[in-house]
């Protein structure tokens, strides 16, 4: 801009002779500022149907517009600029024209190419992971291929038939016993409810055959029943367990479910997609393998929980979430209930440690940085903030709203098109997590994973987001797939073709394998006791580590506007390679945490990012409730017929 000019004018009269007359003026002229726009676009390249976001800056303006060339549409902007989400079909230039007071124009464009064919995992800006509680693919799956022949749902857009390893072809075949030696076959349950089980490391191997934890062990898949029937009885006996046993025969580990109660969860993964060789990436219970989800792998040699088992310290072990902090990328963990299991603050006690948020990235030295208690309340440092920040009226801890939040906020932030690159969404522990016992119903879970996808679908962020939804672990249930290595198709039906063994992901993360701490008192690398597998020089764990044995297999679904219609994988993989996808996607294809997410496969199969098969998504059924039913199916002293 030109600098501010002043002139002097002088005015002289002559009258009659020589006398004259003078007199001065003084005029300012001050130039109007010329306006300056710039307009960029994040990404420049999509596919059709995906978004892409300008961003619009201008200077000494009155009028702010972006055009463009091909559907003359017009989006006025503040003075200053701001921010434009596009969806365009075609190759499309974007002009931002910025108006001056003196009717002055600057003008800026950029272009935003629409890819023709070819799309790629580019396509997706957002990974949503979120974990329930303890459940087998077979316990809630098995059933899902009658249901899928019934209303067409096992053919693809290929025209291909998309079949399921289930149990509708074994029901008359497969039986438990207890150690009374009463057999007990599959049976479809009449509750939502059941008594608590558990899959912990010597449970799991147990599952797998009860006597024998050598490598060379016959894989007899025998041990279900007396591990549901050893756990009651334990609890029973010692108080040491929530709620009361009605189950003292183990009968509930050979119980499944169908559509009748799961209708919500058996429309969602038949129109989408999902893999019938999903497993949990270590044979042992719920933190654990969430410990080792989010390490790509690892516990650094622990079986048990290193908090409430083992009283260890928080675990230095690089994550899926400090590796993106690194890479700059988004990342957010969102907790739907707190420590005191309330899913609001006004269901807390007094304690200031009820409103804590529950989540097991609490576990990691890393999540200092962004959750810590603060009981005195000194001030908060880095970039945390008081907990009145997310609600909590008590201030007891600081915590960086950014990084860790309430699962409200996960609704807002897809409203508003603002999730992270990756969100992983805890469950609702306690409260609508699906865990066997307490009195809670699998219906209150299903309704609450609904209400979530459900609003996803509706959402500006649907166009550019993957939701993976899995379990943690199994939990106890029967599954007729074994985890182990060499043996994970013995029960599987030949029609299906031919199924790669687990062997391919079923690799040491890394160096550490589990271990008996000398002393006996744990350490953040041994904490197995002397019944353990692995205890002896000369069992699987011992000889093989990790790579043993897996957790069983899940249920899953992977939801996503790019997903493939009616699809079935028989690909193995474990909860890690959704974290590989993340590092694929955000940070490059070649980025791994440990030896297993970089076993992982790539995912792509689930997808079809050139035709869109879920541009616009499915209106799923609503869950089902105890109203919609006429009565109240959480009854876990009756099991079924």
């Amino acid at each position: 801009m030109a600098p501010t000019q002043t002139t002097t004018y002088t005015i002289t009269v002559t009258g009659s002779g020589t006398t004259t007359a003078t007199a001065q003026a003084t005029v300012t002229v001050t130039p109007v500022a010329t306006p300056t726009v710039t307009i960029s676009a994040n990404p420049t390249s999509i596919s059709a149907g995906q978004s892409s976001t300008l961003t619009v800056t201008a200077t000494n303006s009155t009028n702010v517009v972006i055009t463009d060339n091909v559907d003359s549409n017009s989006y006025p902007l503040a003075q200053s600029g701001g921010t434009q989400s596009v969806s365009p079909t075609a190759t499309t230039i974007y002009t931002a024209t910025a108006t001056g007071p003196n009717n002055q124009t600057a003008t800026a464009a950029v272009t935003v190419t629409i890819s023709s064919g070819g799309g790629s995992l580019n396509s997706i800006n957002h990974v949503i992971f979120m974990l329930q509680e303890n459940r087998t693919f077979d316990t809630y799956f098995g059933m899902l291929n009658p249901y899928r022949h019934a209303l067409g749902f096992n053919i693809g857009d290929d025209g291909k038939d998309y079949e399921v390893d289930g149990i509708d072809d074994k029901l008359s075949t497969i039986t438990d016993t207890d150690d009374e030696g009463d057999a007990y076959p599959l049976f479809k349950f009449t509750t939502s409810c059941i008594d608590d089980e558990t899959s912990a490391w010597l449970e799991s191997y147990g599952d797998v055959n009860r006597y024998d934890f050598q490598p060379t062990r016959q894989i007899l898949t025998d041990g279900f029943v007396h591990t549901a029937e050893g756990f009651a009885k334990s609890c029973a006996a010692s108080g040491t367990c929530s709620g009361n046993f009605t189950d003292l025969t183990g009968r509930r580990s050979m119980g499944y479910y169908d559509q009748t109660y799961l209708n919500y969860y058996y429309y969602m993964a038949s129109q989408f997609a999902l893999s019938d060789r999903w497993f949990s990436p270590v044979s042992s219970k719920s933190i654990p393998n969430r410990i080792a989800t989010f390490t790509g792998g690892t516990t650094q040699g622990l079986v048990r929980d290193p908090g409430n088992d083992d009283h260890l310290n928080q675990l230095n072990i690089g994550s899926i979430f400090q590796e993106l902090e690194q890479a700059k990328v988004s990342w957010k963990v969102y907790y739907t209930v707190t420590d005191g299991s309330c899913l609001n603050d006004d269901e807390c006690s007094i304690s200031l440690g009820a409103r804590y948020p529950a989540t097991v990235f609490v576990y990691f030295t890393y999540s200092h940085q962004f959750l810590y208690g603060n009981p005195t309340g000194a001030p908060c440092t880095g970039t945390t903030q008081a907990s009145s920040v997310v609600g909590d009226t008590t201030n007891s801890f600081c915590i960086d709203p950014n990084h860790v939040a309430p699962v409200s906020q996960f609704f807002s932030d897809m409203s508003k098109g603002t999730l992270p690159s990756f969100a992983f969404i805890e469950a609702g522990y306690g409260n609508n997590d699906e865990h066997p016992g307490s009195g809670q119903s699998i219906l209150a879970g299903q309704s609450q994973v609904a209400n979530i996808l459900n609003t996803f679908m509706a959402s500006s962020s649907w166009k550019d987001s993957v939701f993976f939804l899995s379990y943690d672990e199994g939990g106890g249930p029967y599954d007729h797939v074994p985890p182990v290595p060499g043996h994970s198709n013995d029960n599987s039906d030949a029609a299906l073709g031919t199924i790669p063994d687990i062997s391919q992901i079923a690799v040491n993360a890394d160096s550490f394998f589990p271990c008996v701490p000398s002393g006996g008192t744990a350490t953040p690398h041994c904490d197995l006791t002397q019944n353990d597998p692995g205890a002896n020089a000369g069992d699987a764990a011992a000889v093989q580590g990790f790579a043993a044995q897996l957790g069983f297999r899940l249920p899953n679904m992977i939801v996503s506007p790019f997903t493939r219609r009616h699809y079935v994988s028989h690909t193995p993989m474990d909860h890690t390679a959704v974290i590989k996808l993340v590092e694929s996607r955000f940070i490059g294809v070649s980025a791994h945490l440990t030896l297993r997410d970089a076993a992982q496969p790539d995912l792509l199969e689930f997808f079809d990012f050139d035709n869109l098969p879920w541009a616009a998504p499915p209106v799923p059924p609503s869950p089902v409730t105890s109203a919609t039913l006429g009565y109240d199916p959480c009854h876990p002293a009756n099991l079924g017929p």
